[in-house]
């Protein structure tokens, strides 16, 4: 029987987003209160931005893949083909993470206060695995700059960096002090939000408590 099945919210053991303790009872008190309208307006809105960000990223992603190849085939290189098809692997591979990582994160299995809140919870381990993957993407594209690099040696490609290298190593440090800055601004998100879910979570509590 799978997590959704049971009314566990779903994330390996791995990722505890910080609320599993509390979630642990909740799962254990049925609550016959209806949803207040700012947990579900809340919700609502997380999906309406969630919609609009999937749709500018295969948007971004098209557009980065048509023109990526273009240049590439058009530039005379001799590795011209491999590169190209470089490109389309990574951005094969970042957009069948970003439809695996949005599975299941739409509606609550039920209309209740804890249906809303682990879909609430949900949201938040995608988030976190999402970060990750950007990073482990990220560190996978040097790695692959350095072997491409490296080969370029023996004459079998043709090298990525140029001269010294010292102009692209300054991007790539700028880029990943840009990377480093969202990522610290967007981690402060997912805790704001965990506070809020357990500020709604401890109040739905009060007022069960108070209809007993």
């Amino acid at each position: 029987m799978s997590n959704r099945k049971t009314g566990h919210p779903i994330g390996g053991h791995g990722e505890n987003d910080g609320l599993q303790a509390l979630a642990d009872i909740w799962q254990q008190t049925p609550v016959a209160v209806p949803v207040p309208e700012v947990i579900r307006a809340r919700i609502r809105q997380q999906e309406r931005r969630m919609r609009v960000f999937a749709v500018l990223e295969w948007a971004g992603s098209i557009a980065v893949g048509i023109g990526g190849v273009y240049l590439m085939m058009n530039s005379g290189m001799r590795d011209a083909p491999w590169r190209a098809l470089l490109v389309l692997v990574l951005l094969t591979l970042a957009m069948a993470f970003s439809v695996s990582n949005r599975q299941g994160v739409w509606d609550p299995l039920e209309e209740s206060i804890r249906g809303y809140l682990d879909l609430a919870r949900l949201r938040l381990v995608r988030k976190r695995r999402m970060l990750r993957f950007a990073w482990l993407l990220f560190v996978a594209e040097l790695g692959i700059f350095a072997v491409w690099q490296w080969l370029s040696q023996f004459g079998w490609l043709e090298p990525i960096f140029v001269g010294d290298g010292k102009s692209a190593i300054s991007w790539i440090l700028i880029f990943a002090l840009g990377m480093a800055t969202w990522s610290v601004w967007y981690w402060w998100r997912i805790k704001s939000c965990e506070q809020q879910i357990a500020e709604w979570q401890n109040d739905s509590f009060e007022v069960q408590k108070n209809k007993l």
